[in-house]
């Protein structure tokens, strides 16, 4: 089998085993030990997909010279800091390997001396910074980092031979919220411009709808995500790229223990209707959450600061109201409405628009722009989206 050959019998047995673990992922969403137990699910998938094509035997098949193609814990080539002060070899989760270079050593049969062609990190609940490195495209080849999922497989698929990395991350709702991390990701993968253009980073998002609607899955390869949704919805299961949003509230079940308890807000698509997609990619994109259950407009949270943003219904779009008016705000395009025409502002949210009481005051008056409806149907690479970004950018900056 040529190199050609494998790289594409690779790349559909991964899409197939893919499939499989996220729709178990989404199926038993607390049935997983963490990121090893999503490895070893994905490597018995990838075995099922791959049969015998993945055993690699000398033709007279003497024992001891036989190896396997797919190995979990494949060692890299690139050193990397990990808990303790030396340098050391660090390893992908799993790897489809390349096949050993000579067909008669015995010593380049060995696993460790394999080296990968396709590699998979996974993960579970993780922390963006056990995500990816914000800075890695500005790493240099020979910089000694910790490690991170994404930011591991850009490396060694920049500086290496590896040809694809898959980066698999999950969010069962339990320990942490997904989609900062997701967000924040995505965006930074949308500045990766430096992997040949025969290579290939991937990064899947699957985040569990603790309340039995629409799971979230999205990566940053287009057609891998739309591959993604595709498979599951064949199999029964409601999947898209839109973000899960969370408002918080005491649940009743926590017996008045006072925990934090995260529940899917209904306001979006309750409020906005016909444009609740547009909403939802509004506060995807600036990778903000639903905090809010008004009845008339949208309160958007980032981490632990709350309220820093909202969104109103309005007949020629979605109203974008930032909190701040400070004089560093980025320069836009769109119309600016009074706040006083906003919904709230004879209300409790009187005192948030005009920026009064001892809350409020110092961050002055709230500034409001309308997005027009036809925004939505433009790509995320179009000016008024750079600017929806920049804006929203700034909100958090100021929060």
């Amino acid at each position: 089998m040529s190199l050609a050959d494998r790289k594409a019998f690779y790349e559909e047995i991964t899409m197939n085993a893919v499939g499989d673990t996220v729709e178990k992922l989404l199926a038993y969403p607390y049935g997983f030990h963490g990121d090893t137990g999503i490895r070893d699910f994905l490597y018995a998938r990838l075995h099922v997909h791959g049969g015998k094509r993945l055993d690699f035997d000398d033709r007279d098949r003497r024992p001891g010279f036989s190896t396997i193609l797919l190995q979990a814990e494949a060692y890299t080539r690139t050193e990397w800091k990990n808990t303790g002060e030396n340098d050391k070899e660090a390893r992908f989760d799993l790897a489809l390997t390349r096949r050993p270079k000579s067909a008669n050593a015995k010593k380049h049969r060995y696993a460790e001396q394999l080296a990968a062609l396709f590699a998979f990190e996974l993960g579970k609940n993780k922390a963006l910074k056990s995500v990816i490195d914000r800075d890695m495209v500005k790493r240099r080849a020979d910089d000694v980092t910790r490690t991170s999922d994404v930011s591991k497989l850009y490396r060694e698929l920049r500086d290496k031979e590896l040809s694809q990395g898959w980066a698999i991350e999950f969010y069962d709702s339990r320990a942490r919220r997904g989609a900062p991390v997701i967000q924040e990701t995505l965006n930074i993968c949308e500045t990766v411009n430096d992997i040949p253009s025969d290579k290939r980073l991937v990064v899947v998002f699957v985040e569990f709808s603790r309340d039995g609607g629409r799971h979230h899955v999205s990566s940053n390869d287009s057609i891998v995500e739309a591959s993604l949704i595709g498979t599951l919805q064949d199999r029964g299961i409601d999947a898209g790229p839109e973000l899960l949003s969370y408002s918080k509230a005491p649940a009743a079940s926590d017996h008045g223990i006072g925990r934090d308890t995260w529940h899917p807000s209904a306001s979006v698509e309750e409020l906005f209707e016909t444009r609740a997609a547009f909403a939802e990619r509004l506060i995807r994109i600036g990778g903000m959450e639903a905090s809010g259950r008004s009845s008339q407009y949208v309160n958007l949270s980032f981490g632990r600061k709350g309220n820093i943003a909202q969104l109103h219904p309005h007949k020629d779009g979605i109203v974008l109201v930032l909190r701040s008016r400070d004089v560093d705000r980025p320069s836009t395009t769109f119309a600016e409405i009074p706040v006083s025409e906003l919904a709230g502002h004879r209300g409790a949210n009187k005192s948030w628009l005009d920026g009064t009481g001892r809350t409020f005051e110092r961050k002055g008056p709230a500034v409001a722009y309308i997005l027009p409806a036809e925004v939505n149907a433009l790509g995320s690479d179009a000016n008024e989206w750079q600017e929806v970004k920049k804006l929203i950018t700034h909100a958090k900056t100021c929060a």
